[in-house]
């Protein structure tokens, strides 16, 4: 008499479901990671973005004949949430005189789209906020901005932006990056 040696199938249904669970379990983790390497890497492509939108007001003008002041536009509404647009300004310089060009000079240089999931919630606790990097004194400005009405904020030492996954109340899941205005340091 010969005997086969063989699982039950009971003991397939246990495997296979402690199987599962440690899929389940694993997967959970590799999520929640995943959500934060996307809030690291929008962390560095904004402060390289702003950092970037700084230098070519400072140096458009060794490279060109006209200087650029660089308007770095955010907009935390639903629908351009998940984007921050450059827009180049450009000032003539005749001889002694600094003129302003026309408004349809404006270009949009660059764009960023954040990451899926990733939103900015607030900047400095207003929701539409345009830095102004001007080319002729290279100094920072800063608006609070919708397409009605610009209010210029009060020099400011520090500006936060404040961005999450998906709205996440999880700290883990919640980045501010802190501009310092005075010295264009940014900390996160």
């Amino acid at each position: 008499m010969v005997t086969k040696k063989a699982f039950t199938l009971i003991e397939l249904i246990i495997t296979i479901t402690i199987v599962a669970i440690l899929t389940m379990l694993s997967y959970a983790p590799y999520n929640y990671y995943q959500n934060k390497s996307k809030l690291k890497i929008t962390t560095r492509e904004i402060s390289q973005l702003l950092y970037e939108s700084r230098n070519i007001a400072v140096n458009w003008a060794i490279w060109s004949s006209k200087n650029i002041s660089v308007w770095v536009y955010i907009d935390t509404s639903l629908s351009s949430n998940n984007e921050i647009k450059v827009f180049s300004y450009p000032y003539d310089i005749l001889e002694w005189n600094i003129t302003n060009t026309e408004l349809w000079d404006v270009k949009l240089l660059n764009k960023l789209i954040l990451r899926e999931g990733i939103q900015i919630d607030d900047i400095d606790w207003n929701n539409n906020f345009l830095f102004m990097f001007n080319a002729i004194d290279w100094k920072l400005k800063y608006y609070k901005w919708n397409w009605l009405t610009k209010t210029l904020l009060p020099d400011d030492d520090k500006i936060s932006i404040s961005f999450s996954y998906k709205w996440s109340t999880s700290l883990a899941l919640k980045r501010t990056i802190n501009y310092f205005t005075n010295t264009n340091i940014i900390d996160y």
